[in-house]
C-alpha cells in the first residue's frame, strides 16, 4: 500500500496545482482504496468548487444540482468538527447515529441510489477560512472503511495534510522572497488576497504605503484616492482579469505627491483553491509637479494676471517706467498697480518685492 499512497499523494499534489488534473487525480486515489468514487471539495467563505473521480461526473452534477454540495449534512456537521477543532478522520459511523441516518433525506435520497452509503475522510485546511474536503465514498456491498482499511486512510490524509501544508508554506516564503527581490527606488509591492488584506509587503512598500494608503476593516484602502475604483481592480484581479488599468492615488498631506497602482492576478497554491485568487499590487511614485511661481502668486497672494506680469518684470531687475513700457501701461498706472502689489505681498519696497519673489521660486 506504501507505494499506492505515494502516486496518489503525488497525483493529488499536481492536481493543487493544475486544477485540470483533479479527476485523474481522485481516480488514483479511488483505486488506491478501492472506493467507488472520491470528491474533493474545496470550502472557502464565498464559495465551495467539488471536483470527483473520473467516471463519476454525472454523480457529482447530480449533487451540485440539487445543492447537495451547499447543504449536504455530511459536510455541514464535518465542517463544525472541523471548526471546533484538529479533527481525524470522519465516516459515517462518527458524524451520525444509526437512528441519524435513518431519518437524513441526503444519507437515504441519495448515498444509496448513487454508492455513497460508506465514506471515510477529512477536511484539510488551506488558510484560516478555506479547506479542502476529501471524501472517499463506496457503495453498501463494500462495506464500510473499519480497521486496517481506516488505518490506511488516516495515513494517507495525514501525509496529504503534512505535504500540502508544507507546500503552501514553502511557496509562501518563496513569494515573499521574489518580491522583496522586485523591491527598487521606483516601483513598490504588495502581496494581497482577493479581498485586499495584506500577505506580504516589500521593504519598499513598507516605506511608501504610509504616504499613500491605510487600513480599513484589515484591508488596504488608499488614503486619497478612489476607493470604489481600487476594490474593483482588485476585485477583477482575484477573480483572474488582468485589466490594462491603474489608478492614481495621492498623499493627504500633499495631494500634489501622487503615485501610480497596478494590480495583477497572483496564482499560489492556497488561492487556487479558493473563491477569489491573490494579487499583485505595484506602486511607483509620480514626479511631484511643483506650481509656477505665477501660479503661486495668484492663489497664494490673490494678484490678478497684470498684476503677477508686473511684479515679475520689477523681480527681474526692470524699473517701473520699463516695466510700464513693457506692459504698455502709463507709469501712473503702473504706479498704482505696483502699491496693490505691495499691499497683497505685504511689502514696502522694490527690493522687497525682488527678495519675496527669490524666496518664493527657491520653496
Amino acid at each position: 500500500m506504501g507505494a499506492n499512497y505515494q502516486e496518489a499523494l503525488g497525483s493529488l499534489l499536481e492536481a493543487v496545482q493544475a486544477p485540470e488534473q483533479w479527476s485523474q487525480a481522485l481516480r488514483s486515489v479511488a483505486s488506491s482504496f478501492h472506493a467507488d468514487h472520491v470528491f474533493a471539495y474545496l470550502v472557502s467563505p464565498d464559495n465551495t468548487q467539488p471536483y470527483t473521480s473520473s467516471g463519476s461526473r454525472e454523480i457529482l452534477e447530480k449533487v451540485v444540482a440539487d445543492n447537495w454540495h451547499e447543504r449536504n449534512p455530511r459536510m455541514l456537521r464535518g465542517l463544525q468538527h472541523a471548526r471546533s477543532g484538529p479533527v481525524g478522520v470522519l465516516t459515517d459511523w462518527r458524524l451520525f447515529s444509526p437512528d441519524e441516518i435513518a431519518h437524513e433525506p441526503f444519507e437515504q435520497e441519495f448515498a444509496i441510489k448513487f454508492d455513497c452509503v460508506h465514506y471515510a475522510g477529512s477536511f484539510i485546511p488551506i488558510d484560516n477560512d478555506s479547506f479542502l474536503v476529501l471524501s472517499m465514498e463506496r457503495s453498501k456491498h463494500r462495506g464500510a472503511f473499519l480497521g486496517s482499511e481506516l488505518e490506511d486512510v488516516a495515513r494517507f490524509i495525514e501525509m496529504t495534510n503534512t505535504a500540502l501544508s508544507y507546500a503552501i508554506r514553502a511557496q509562501k516564503a518563496v513569494t515573499a522572497s521574489l518580491m522583496d527581490s522586485l523591491g527598487s527606488e521606483k516601483a513598490a509591492w504588495a502581496w494581497l488576497d482577493g479581498f485586499a488584506r495584506p500577505c506580504h509587503y516589500s521593504a519598499s512598500f513598507n516605506a511608501m504605503a504610509g504616504r499613500f494608503f491605510g487600513s480599513r476593516n484589515g484591508r488596504l484602502a488608499p488614503l486619497c484616492g478612489d476607493i470604489d475604483r481600487f476594490d474593483f481592480l482588485v476585485a477583477m484581479a482575484a477573480a483572474g482579469e488582468q485589466i490594462n488599468a491603474n489608478l492614481i492615488v495621492a498623499n493627504p498631506a500633499n495631494r500634489a505627491d501622487t503615485a501610480t497602482v497596478r494590480i495583477v492576478p497572483l496564482r499560489t497554491i492556497a488561492r487556487d483553491m479558493a473563491a477569489r485568487s491573490d494579487v499583485l499590487l505595484s506602486i511607483e511614485a509620480n514626479p511631484i509637479e511643483r506650481p509656477s511661481i505665477e501660479a503661486i502668486l495668484v492663489r497664494n497672494f490673490g494678484l490678478t494676471k497684470a498684476e503677477v506680469r508686473l511684479a515679475l518684470l520689477i523681480s527681474e531687475g526692470k524699473t517701473l517706467r520699463s516695466a510700464a513700457e513693457t506692459e504698455r501701461i502709463t507709469y501712473e498706472t503702473a504706479r498704482s498697480r505696483l502699491k496693490i502689489v505691495f499691499n497683497k505681498l505685504s511689502v514696502g519696497r522694490q527690493a522687497d518685492l525682488i527678495l519675496k519673489v527669490s524666496e518664493l521660486l527657491k520653496s
